[in-house]
């Protein structure tokens, strides 16, 4: 039986991690970001690093991250989202479903670091004012679906959970960059993430009783995981948000967008200060 070269092309773009690791990268260069035409005062996208060598929190092993980017604006006091980015290949034929419900108020935080000349101070973001509402959908368990005897069933997260486990021990190196004491104030916030090709993204919400709705393609989803990281405080990432390549380039234009609201959101002016437990 001959194989023709279209059959392996059709493999390589659904299975290649390194190919689908080579398009995410195009995405993040600064050259392809969307910027609006009106803007006098834009966001700075760095150049994405890729592949660098950093030592696991956990294992204390060396491990190579997919990419990380930082996206900064600002006049007078300087406000940076850093992006600690890792890359999975998906089949969409068998997809990716995030599980969840309604995000309780507990759930609803995320922190930012300022930081000055002389100092450097843990900031918490809380309900409403956070850009994780109370409310809306929340990630809370993951299954990769395969195909047995020509039926979807599922077979578990552990190649998803190493994914985002990644982008959350990568994101480490990010925190202590932040916290480091710079000349001109600034503001920064990490964001871990998983991105996946288009249409392999799923989520199906539950009801108080714990009835499914039905199941819907989505481009981008954040999943909870209150992630705790040791970098003198003990600093909790409490989302990794799952994207498609077209949620990528939707998130980043929203970033390039300095005057949406998204920014204001990240770096709240209702923050406030916390001790150095954030729980």
């Amino acid at each position: 039986m001959s194989i023709t070269a279209a059959e392996i092309e059709k493999v390589i773009l659904m299975e290649d991690d390194f190919g689908h690791e080579m398009r995410v990268g195009s995405i993040l260069k600064p050259e392809n970001i969307k910027y609006p035409q009106h803007l006098f005062f834009r966001s700075r996208f760095s150049n994405p690093s890729h592949g660098e060598t950093y030592t696991d929190p956990v294992t204390g092993k060396a491990r190579q991250y997919d990419f990380r980017t930082q996206i900064s604006h600002g006049q007078y006091r300087e406000r940076n989202i850093s992006l600690a980015i890792e890359c999975k290949n998906l089949n969409p034929e068998l997809p990716l479903v995030i599980c969840g419900r309604e995000r309780t108020e507990k759930e609803s935080y995320h922190l930012c670091i300022s930081t000055d000349g002389e100092k450097s101070q843990l900031m918490k973001v809380r309900g409403a004012n956070s850009l994780y509402k109370p409310g809306t959908f929340v990630g809370k368990s993951i299954l990769r679906l395969r195909s047995k005897d020509k039926k979807l069933c599922s077979e578990g997260d552990s190649e998803i959970y190493d994914r985002y486990s990644q982008a959350l021990a990568s994101s480490r190196d990010l925190i202590l960059a932040a916290f480091q004491k710079r000349a001109e104030p600034s503001y920064s916030f990490i964001l871990p993430l998983v991105v996946v090709p288009d249409d392999s993204l799923w989520i199906a919400e539950y009801d108080d009783n714990g009835k499914p709705n039905e199941p819907k393609k989505i481009n981008c989803c954040d999943y909870f995981v209150a992630y705790k990281t040791n970098v003198g405080i003990a600093f909790v990432l409490t989302h990794v948000r799952f994207v498609t390549m077209t949620g990528l380039s939707d998130l980043l234009a929203t970033f390039a967008n300095s005057d949406f609201h998204v920014w204001d959101e990240i770096f709240s002016r209702a923050a406030i200060v916390i001790a150095p437990d954030p729980t």
